[in-house]
């Protein structure tokens, strides 16, 4: 029984770190952040992912 549980929670560390990982590379990929949203409210235009990466519109 203590093999068991030494196991799980061992297999606890990798499980979070993938975890994590996904979160941080699903927020990195997802296009206009809050900063960038309100900036684009003031001036009245928004900005496209395409225009950020292609550094169009400028």
């Amino acid at each position: 029984m203590t093999a068991y549980i030494i196991r799980r929670l061992l297999l606890v560390v990798p499980t979070l770190i993938g975890i994590m990982t996904v979160n941080f590379i699903i927020i990195q990929i997802a296009p206009g952040g809050p900063v960038e949203q309100m900036i684009a409210k003031l001036q009245g235009e928004a900005v496209s992912a395409t225009e950020r990466l292609s550094g169009g519109g400028e």
